[in-house]
């Protein structure tokens, strides 16, 4: 059996074409019509990979073939066998890196699913910060800032998507020769919800090109 390769964010592109999918079998009566956006469908989600296998291709391919969308949901529960879950961390694991931090607002993890993570998130409201683990380069790190209330509406950086975010700053360890107390902090717009972040994100690049900012 071909080996778990979906993450969260390629789940969400599945499930976003595949609904795509099922609304043009509403409002498309043209057979040749229908069958090139179930083929561009499929091939958008192709293109979510950085690579895929022969293997892992044909798990995607049967996309441009459902011809209902009883057909489309078949399909998007047949993709779940692969998906590559977040790994399962534990308070211990998540102190570890966060070491100059021993106040701080430990995550729920009772209720976590981490197969529906890009990136575990949360937020310690008594000290205003969001806390971040990802697994980058094959290593998990953590990242901690500070948000500024009052939560508003903007497209989260992540997502990019409109949602109720928080500005979030995160000092960085640049520094100058000619100023020893120098530093660089950067900021952006987050979901206030990492939760509905993790449902919302398609794309890991600009979370990527943050941590490796900060980190």
């Amino acid at each position: 059996m071909t080996k778990p390769f979906i993450q969260n964010h390629h789940l969400n592109v599945i499930k976003n074409k595949g609904r795509h999918v099922q609304y043009c079998f509403h409002d498309i009566e043209d057979a040749s019509v229908l069958q090139a956006v179930k083929g561009q469908a499929a091939d958008q989600v192709k293109q979510a990979f950085s690579e895929l296998k022969g293997e892992e291709a044909e798990v995607i391919d049967p996309l441009s073939d459902v011809k209902t969308s009883i057909e489309v949901e078949a399909f998007i529960g047949s993709i779940y066998p692969y998906v590559k879950p977040f790994p399962a961390v534990d308070h211990t694991q998540i102190k570890e890196l966060f070491p100059n931090n021993k106040k701080m607002q430990l995550p729920n993890l009772e209720n976590t699913d981490f197969s529906y993570l890009t990136y575990l998130g949360w937020n310690d409201t008594g000290q205003r910060k969001k806390y971040m683990v990802y697994e980058f380069d094959g290593k998990l790190v953590g990242i901690e800032g500070r948000y500024t209330p009052p939560t508003q509406r903007n497209y989260c950086y992540f997502c990019n998507e409109l949602t109720p975010v928080h500005l979030v700053s995160i000092r960085t360890d640049e520094t100058s020769t000619d100023n020893p107390d120098y530093y660089r902090s950067i900021g952006q717009y987050i979901c206030k919800d990492s939760d509905e972040c993790n449902k919302n994100i398609t794309d890991v690049t600009a979370l990527e090109s943050f941590i490796q900012k900060v980190i």
